[in-house]
């Protein structure tokens, strides 16, 4: 055996060794992806199981909507991420309109265990008919009345 069939074989060497760890390092990052991906959906999940809303009370007999809902998971939620539906239909809601019932300050987080009082900007609803509203938490957990 010459110097050439070493030379080749010992390139043969080099190349396979070079391509093993290129598929191995592509192999780490991917293992390092999906593992932070499952983490990621770990924690939503987490948070929605933690999550739940009640509407409470609707008053709708003043000629203003108004929504009563509690947090009744373990969760605290952002106000700026909250949805609400009337009669199907998206509303206008933003945090300076949902406030602390007890004294209409605004509220930034909604804490577990507390009611927040709902002022959306929907048109004067007729009480002779039946409607509905939802809301919708950042996480997608929903409660929804009739009224």
């Amino acid at each position: 055996m010459g110097f050439s069939a070493v030379g080749v074989q010992l390139l043969f060497f080099i190349a396979i060794i070079g391509i093993s760890a290129g598929v191995i390092a592509v192999f780490s990052d991917y293992v390092d992806q999906a593992t932070g991906a499952m983490g990621d959906k770990q924690a939503s999940i987490t948070s929605q199981l933690r999550t739940d809303v009640k509407i409470s009370n609707i008053d709708n007999s003043s000629g203003h909507l108004y929504i009563y809902v509690k947090n009744i998971g373990d969760e605290s939620l952002k106000t700026d991420c909250i949805e609400l539906y009337v009669d199907n239909a998206w509303v206008t809601l933003g945090a300076a309109v949902m406030v602390d019932p007890t004294d209409e300050s605004a509220k930034d987080t909604w804490l577990a265990e507390e009611t927040v009082k709902l002022k959306p900007s929907a048109a004067p609803l007729s009480t002779a008919s039946t409607h509905s509203a939802k809301i919708v938490t950042c996480n997608g957990v929903s409660d929804s009345e009739d009224f």
